[in-house]
């Protein structure tokens, strides 16, 4: 087989895989974001585990990709230029999940923290910076029981 056949067949296998991961990795994400919605706490654990697996995984074969990509001028890589441009909608779109789900999580913690220190004002001390000033607490991982 010829160097640039070689070359093609490796890019092309690699861009497939790539399509395939973030697929499968924004499909994942949407069932998280649900489980962090729906406070399924059983599932949210294995969930995080699946979704850092696949981006493990992507970022691997994402560097073989770039490796290849430098071997290369523009002109050979012309022919695949739709499908990077698929690639990376893709990932923008997993990115922007990604920011979602972190933005509800911190909202959602500010909230609590919030109804935490007006139910339970003063139930610490305050502490202090160097310059004097007073350091916000954040909230506490708190477990609440509902079984008993």
């Amino acid at each position: 087989m010829e160097k640039n056949e070689v070359f093609n067949k490796e890019f092309s296998e690699i861009l497939e895989k790539e399509e395939k991961l973030l697929d499968s990795l924004a499909q994942k994400q949407l069932v998280l974001r649900k489980a962090v919605v729906e406070k399924d706490w059983e599932s949210l654990q294995t969930l995080i585990s699946e979704v850092n697996q696949i981006s493990d995984s992507f970022q691997q074969i994402d560097q073989k990709r770039e490796n290849l990509m430098e071997q290369k001028n523009t002109e050979e890589i012309k022919p695949y230029f739709d499908k990077l441009s698929i690639l990376r909608t893709k990932l923008l779109k997993c990115k922007v999940e990604n920011q979602v789900i972190s933005n509800y999580v911190n909202v959602t913690r500010e909230f609590i923290s919030e109804v935490i220190d007006k139910a339970l004002p003063k139930t610490h001390n305050n502490n202090y910076t160097r310059n004097g000033t007073i350091v916000q607490h954040k909230a506490a991982s708190v477990l609440v029981d509902v079984r008993g």
